[in-house]
């Protein structure tokens, strides 16, 4: 099985993490890594390319997209990772060439934040053979911009980044912790959580931006990632996860990594966590800022119980599918049968060897 995949390849991004998991189910892969196209010329030049997504770099960009595919023969599967920059011409191409082109992106164009660039994407979702999305609410908003085949690929873990310690549990020195972005109401959600007494450790990007965070009792520290940042699971006795509600994501990412390292989580209360996890047994959810300090308060002193929970999540995300490789057959299956059955078996089975190296069979 052959496909072509493109996208940002930057060591520490899930886009590299998912090549990682085409090539472990038996894809041959040719990475095509937009990134250094993206990232060239100065800060202005990367303001003004993000957000209109124009210029003679996204040409060449573009060119070497097509060239990569064309040079790949028999007509393959083209994976895109996040195709902001994909223009019409080159898609029209690929098509008129035969290729099979597969759209992916975890965020959701019709309802971003503050992220410029989408306006491109939103005018080529129709010419993507597959859009696949994390959210059912997308479906509908991405057949209105006329996209045909649809597939869901809910929020994944890594089987490969996330695991559990072993011995287990470890040893959690860390009382509550949030390793994440500054997104939404967060900062003034933990700022609040801070005056309930709660010692948080805040781990990411950009919270040095917020003043308020800057308190006895709050511990800010810089981004990690891959080995570091499930050690940084490991280590808390409670790790948070919000939802990004302008999104509209029934489940957070975080929530996949934090059970499926075998740590406990504490998340915002959705429709979709509670249908990932069940609540009081695999995971603990919460609706404001008093219960998450109840809940918070009561399992810092409860060790069993929490650690019981821990484990439980991790079991559950660990056999229900949850895992990139699962995902990806889950797609396969859906949209090209052929090789999706021929995928399912292999992603079960490496599953499989995988729970038993890490302990959990």
């Amino acid at each position: 099985m052959d496909i072509v995949y493109v996208g940002d390849l930057a060591e520490n991004g899930t886009c590299l993490a998912r090549l990682h998991a085409f090539r472990r189910l038996g894809f041959q892969v040719r990475p095509v890594d937009v990134g250094p196209y993206l990232r060239a010329g100065g800060p202005l030049l990367l303001r003004v390319r993000a957000r209109t997504m124009a210029g003679p770099v996204i040409t060449r960009l573009n060119r070497a997209v097509v060239e990569a595919c064309l040079e790949a023969g028999r007509a393959p599967r083209v994976w895109f990772d996040k195709p902001l920059w994909m223009k019409p011409w080159a898609l029209e191409r690929l098509r008129r060439a035969g290729c099979r082109l597969y759209s992916f992106t975890l965020d959701n164009p019709f309802h971003v934040m503050d992220e410029p660039g989408w306006h491109l994407f939103r005018r080529t979702i129709a010419l993507f053979d597959v859009n696949i999305v994390p959210r059912h609410s997308s479906i509908a908003e991405y057949r209105a911009a006329g996209a045909g085949t649809m597939a869901l690929f809910p929020v994944p873990f890594d089987p490969f980044i996330n695991y559990p310690a072993r011995p287990w549990p470890p040893a959690r020195p860390v009382a509550v912790s949030y390793v994440g972005s500054p997104y939404e109401d967060r900062p003034a959600f933990l700022s609040s959580l801070a005056d309930r007494g709660i010692g948080l450790r805040i781990g990411g990007e950009r919270w040095h931006r917020h003043p308020g965070l800057r308190r006895p009792g709050i511990t800010l520290t810089p981004a990690v990632y891959g080995d570091a940042y499930r050690r940084a699971l490991w280590e808390a006795r409670i790790n948070l996860a919000f939802l990004t509600l302008s999104h509209h994501d029934p489940v957070a990412h975080k929530s996949m990594e934090i059970t499926a390292s075998g740590s406990f989580l504490l998340a915002l209360r959705s429709d979709g966590h509670q249908a990932a996890f069940d609540e009081g047994q695999e995971a603990e959810f919460f609706a404001d800022a008093q219960e998450a300090a109840d809940k918070i308060r009561f399992y810092l002193s409860h060790d069993a119980a929490r650690d019981r929970i821990a484990l439980a999540g991790c079991r559950r995300a660990w056999h229900s599918g949850y895992s990139h490789e699962e995902r990806i057959a889950a797609v396969f299956r859906e949209t090209d049968p052929a090789i999706g059955r021929d995928l399912t078996r292999r992603a079960v089975a490496l599953l499989a060897a995988r729970r038993q190296e890490v302990g959990l069979d």
